[in-house]
């Protein structure tokens, strides 16, 4: 008997996600970011029309998430405090707890990735936000003195390990991760999995990590340099799995490291979140729509599920507000699935947007 052959399929997760952007800019200046506008439109703070416009359509599409994502130090730049006064916003705080709730009321969880926070930020922002993240990328102080993060002091490892830490004292069910070849070390890749470890091991709110490659954008000061190899990909995704606890979920991002079934055979388990809407920090790089990594995934054995914002172990009143957890309720209603009608047409190679239309 082939025992491999009769086991249930792996499964595969993913999250229907939508982004809104409250504002491009940001106080750093990483090396490989094409994210950040310190000027115009881009750098302006979103009005709350704008951004119910965003959710609303965000829902109209079918997501299940919205992706509430900025640069750091927003209330550093003097235009944005004084949007925020004309809006009657006391801090970026109280404005993004707006924009939060008023996603819940379109049945969409907020994700929030701003960065830095203190615990007081985080106990306030949970009241409405199931679940944030922050990318710890490398713990290598070192980049602090080359062209990846010289001009970025947000990106100072142990703000951003205290960060991690901020929010497993809030009760906030958290991702994080790797950037995988800015000029770290093998050896400080280890380090940095080893530090999300016992992050995790003391507070138990990490749900996934991201293992992002770094993808060299052109106009950037790290434009010429070379992306890691799927072999470095492969072996941090090996490292991660055996260094992070296992309820953590090894997570990839499919439209920048498109060889998701190596990487998937290396150990990871997540796609994160996939949206039609178009990547915002690497926007040359756009997802397939589930349908087609569903079909992918099938033709070596693993099924592909959407979840929501969280990851469903922690779904709980010990991490969730009742506010939250009503709207994770409504929210499971609205998860596409795969029919094996959709799956076979992309295996015939029927080509697809990024859609969440599952059924």
């Amino acid at each position: 008997m082939n025992l491999e052959a009769s086991a249930a399929p792996a499964e595969i997760t993913y999250s229907p996600s939508w982004t809104l952007i409250p504002t491009h800019y940001c106080r750093n200046t990483c090396g490989y970011c094409v994210f950040v506008k310190r000027t115009g439109a881009a750098a302006e703070l979103l009005t709350i029309n704008r951004a119910r416009a965003i959710i609303d359509e965000a829902h109209r599409r079918g997501a299940s998430e919205l992706l509430i994502m900025s640069g750091e130090g927003v209330e550093t730049s003097r235009d944005a405090r004084k949007a925020l006064r004309q809006m009657n916003f006391n801090s970026y705080i109280d404005y993004l707890i707006e924009i939060a709730r008023l996603a819940l009321e379109r049945d969409l969880l907020p994700h929030i990735n701003i960065g830095n926070l203190t615990d007081k930020e985080f106990r306030a922002l949970r009241a409405v936000v199931p679940s944030m993240g922050m990318m710890l990328e490398t713990i290598d102080r070192t980049l602090r003195k080359t062209v990846a993060h010289g001009r970025a002091p947000d990106k100072e490892p142990a703000r951003r390990i205290e960060t991690l830490r901020a929010a497993g004292r809030a009760r906030v069910p958290f991702t994080t991760g790797l950037l995988v070849g800015i000029g770290e070390s093998a050896r400080t890749r280890k380090a940095t999995l080893r530090t999300i470890a016992d992050v995790q091991r003391a507070y138990g709110h990490i749900q996934e990590v991201i293992i992002q490659p770094f993808t060299p954008h052109a106009g950037t000061i790290m434009s010429a340099c070379a992306p890691p190899t799927l072999a470095d990909l492969c072996a941090t995704v090996e490292m991660a799995r055996a260094i992070l606890p296992p309820e953590v979920a090894v997570q990839i991002p499919p439209n920048i490291a498109p060889q998701i079934i190596a990487l998937i055979q290396a150990g990871a388990r997540d796609l994160g979140g996939i949206s039609p809407d178009g990547d915002r920090i690497n926007p040359t790089k756009r997802w397939h729509g589930p349908q087609t990594y569903a079909a992918e995934l099938a033709a070596h054995g693993y099924t592909l599920r959407a979840r929501l914002a969280m990851h469903d172990h922690l779904i709980d009143r010990a991490w969730l507000s009742q506010e939250t957890l009503s709207a994770v309720a409504r929210g499971r209603e609205r998860l596409p699935k795969f029919s094996g009608k959709v799956v076979a047409a992309c295996k015939s190679g029927i080509e697809e947007r990024a859609t969440y239309d599952g059924n």
